[in-house]
């Protein structure tokens, strides 16, 4: 069950960034509410920004639906979505839901990679001389 749940908020989560980015790399994306936030997103926009995370959001949102290197994907959307988080927290507060749907499923998805992600969080690693190949001894 909490295989096909992972599954299910993988590709939702994946369909949402990949619909995402398509519709702001091709100009789609609805304009925010509030002259702030109209201001910070013309922004983003003049300055190439929000076309490179676009992309990004593609490249990941790609990865989360087919699976491949899912994990990655999720490391690299999660600085994103945190952004999304406060953009419509302080900024575009219509948007709130999204984000907390973005961030909730995100954090299923991470859960059920918890294998990948728990050793990241041990404080001390023992040495793997393996691992250690190309680096120089210290």
């Amino acid at each position: 069950m909490t295989q096909k749940f992972t599954l299910v908020a993988r590709i939702l989560l994946g369909l949402v960034f990949t619909a995402s980015a398509i519709a702001g790399l091709t100009g789609q994306l609805p304009p925010p509410e509030g002259p702030e936030a109209q201001a910070f997103m013309g922004t983003l926009f003049g300055s190439g920004l929000l076309v490179f995370v676009k992309f990004i959001e593609l490249v990941a949102g790609l990865a989360l639906i087919s699976g491949f290197f899912a994990p990655l994907a999720l490391v690299v959307l999660a600085p994103i979505i945190v952004n999304i988080l406060y953009f419509h927290l302080s900024l575009d507060p219509v948007g709130i839901p999204v984000g907390i749907m973005l961030a909730v499923l995100a954090m299923v998805v991470a859960h059920g990679y918890r294998n990948v992600f728990l050793p990241l969080l041990q404080p001390r690693m023992k040495r793997n001389e393996d691992a250690s190949v190309g680096v120089s001894a210290v």
